[in-house]
């Protein structure tokens, strides 16, 4: 994956798509196995914005069955099944646990009829050739199971618990990254850090996109027959500088946290939390919703924290009180293990679409459904689409959906979606536990268990491409100074071959040196002077690039909600 704007520049493609986060990699990845040719371009990195915002859940559904919407759970119960086969060194079953109370609808009578009911409408679910894969079914468990589960519980009330299986995204950026990965090997062109400052049109159809290299701030033209906007929680500040109408969208802000403070036993949980909502017409209202508790390497996620956005600038910013506001939710559902502001090492925060706000709770109401628009069809110019997602789970699917409209607008005809069976970059693994052991078991002298199972989990039946650094200079094959498992030839093959650019797009997203806290100083600038040899960086450059990877985590060694607020207002928008 080479970043050539020369490349560019030089063609008329069949697509153009705006924005590098799940949305627009998966319709690059769908775009490219149907024969299309496809240029892709983020104005920040890969994966950054929104698609970084994640409790890294890839969700089976159960949740919808509450609506009685069978087709989304069917919808997500077929894409947990295709993600959990074309990636399976990223995407894990992961089993969850929620308390049951009482004997009306959080009682476990229900909850056993809903698990049954789950079952049922995902009979397919283990319609996968590898059985280290397979979701079992749901179980009732008893109080004390529940507690000893969930440690730290509010125990009033609890009767028992619903157990249920989804699955985990080990590493939900190199996800997104291994469908552009993968669409590049189809021959799609793609670059980061290239903005599209407006659509370019002639006679009434647009024709491509005028865009600039953020970097060298050179400017220049991307030809094609038809634009998709993907850009997420900005694809109206696309359509508003081409003077195209904007695109109906209310966006709220979503927000997680990282701890290190471990408050499960091996289950993620959905728990009851007390939250206060100002009302829009006054006043406040109180009330408990579920927060979702996740274990994730070593630490652990909570989310989520939903506010309506309302800023005209589209720009994303933590707020102290925002945090202070969410571990009392937090604690409220954990009385007994209580979260404090130093357990918080990292802070996600991204939009999601929603429909309005609750007048009478002043609670957030997410959109539900996505949306392709057409903007012919609303009487704009012809060769335009805009795709509004509303999770990670589904983007698959809604790619289909998309290049299934793109070719009939082009007057292709579709030869059917290989992307529901075919592996992503790295996927190539028929039995997953078995290739960890193997791996482990010829591993070289110098590296430990951990280190490789580490290596398998992030690029899966690539990872021999990382070891074979080491047959250039053996000492890239070590742990990266003040890290005690990403290696060296991980940096370089992060600028080499996975457009790193930017200290911040390696330590953040290429590698998982950095994505759950702060590394450490010594780590980070051993990764910045390893990019400055690849790259040819002056000093003064390096230097730049540590200062921001350092605004960006906040000047102290130990990140504190806080220190995010002062260090970093635009955690994920594009700069």
């Amino acid at each position: 994956m080479k970043r050539d704007l020369k490349a560019l520049a030089d063609r008329v493609y069949d697509v153009l798509i705006v924005g590098g986060g799940i949305y627009g990699a998966a319709a690059a990845w769908e775009a490219s196995l149907q024969g299309l040719s496809v240029a892709i371009i983020e104005r920040a990195d890969f994966a950054s914005g929104t698609s970084a915002n994640s409790l890294k859940i890839i969700h089976g559904g159960l949740r919808y069955l509450q609506h009685l919407d069978l087709k989304r759970v069917r919808e997500s119960v077929r894409e947990r099944r295709i993600l959990l086969s074309i990636a399976p060194h990223l995407v894990h079953p992961l089993p969850c646990v929620m308390p049951t109370y009482g004997h009306l609808m959080k009682g476990k009578e229900v909850m056993r009829l809903g698990l049954l009911t789950n079952d049922l409408f995902s009979i397919d679910r283990n319609r996968l050739a590898d059985p280290d894969k397979w979701i079992p079914g749901g179980r009732i468990i008893g109080r004390k199971e529940l507690l000893e589960l969930l440690p730290g519980v509010d125990p009033q009330g609890v009767t028992g618990g619903a157990c249920w299986t989804d699955a985990q995204m080990y590493n939900s950026e190199r996800l997104t990254l291994a469908f552009l990965l993968s669409a590049a090997s189809k021959g799609a062109q793609l670059a980061n850090y290239v903005h599209a400052t407006s659509l370019l049109s002639k006679e009434g159809r647009v024709t491509g996109a005028r865009v600039q290299d953020t970097l060298s701030g050179q400017e220049f033209d991307i030809r094609a027959r038809l634009v998709v906007n993907a850009a997420g929680g900005w694809v109206n500040e696309l359509l508003a500088a081409s003077g195209v109408a904007r695109v109906p969208l209310l966006l709220s802000t979503a927000m997680n946290v990282i701890i290190r403070k471990q408050l499960l036993n091996g289950y993620a949980a959905g728990v009851y939390g007390r939250f206060t909502y100002p009302i829009p017409a006054g006043g406040s209202h109180s009330g408990r919703h579920v927060l979702f508790t996740a274990p994730w390497r070593g630490y652990t996620i909570i989310g989520t924290f939903h506010r309506p956005f309302h800023e005209a600038e589209v720009r994303l910013q933590v707020t102290e009180q925002e945090i202070e506001q969410f571990l009392q939710e937090v604690n409220s559902a954990y009385p007994g293990n209580p979260v404090s502001e130093d357990d918080v090492v990292f802070v996600h925060k991204g939009f999601l679409p929603m429909d309005g706000i609750n007048p009478k709770t002043g609670e957030v109401q997410l959109t539900k459904h996505y949306r392709l628009v057409d903007h012919k069809r609303l009487g704009g110019p012809e060769g335009l689409i805009t795709v509004v997602g509303v999770k990670y789970t589904t983007a698959r699917d809604v790619a289909e959906k998309l290049v299934a409209l793109a070719l009939r607008k082009l007057g292709k005809t579709s030869s059917g979606s290989p992307s529901r069976k075919l592996a992503l970059i790295g996927g190539d693994i028929p039995r997953f536990a078995t290739f960890v052991e193997e791996a482990v078991a010829r591993r070289p002298a110098e590296l430990s268990p951990s280190q490789v199972r580490r290596l398998v989990f992030n690029y899966g039946s690539e990872f021999p491409r990382i070891l074979a650094y080491g047959q250039e200079r053996p000492a890239l094959v070590s742990p990266l100074p003040g890290s005690a498992d990403v290696l060296q030839a991980e940096v370089v093959h992060a600028v080499r071959e996975e457009m790193a650019c930017k200290v911040c797009d390696t330590v953040l997203r290429r590698t998982d040196l950095g994505s759950a806290e702060y590394p450490g100083d010594q780590a980070v600038r051993s990764c910045a002077e390893i990019m400055a040899k690849e790259l040819q960086w002056p000093a003064s450059h390096m230097e730049r690039e540590l200062e921001e990877i350092r605004r960006f985590y906040a000047p102290v060694r130990h990140v504190t909600a806080a220190a995010v607020l002062r260090s970093q207002p635009t955690r994920f928008g594009p700069p």
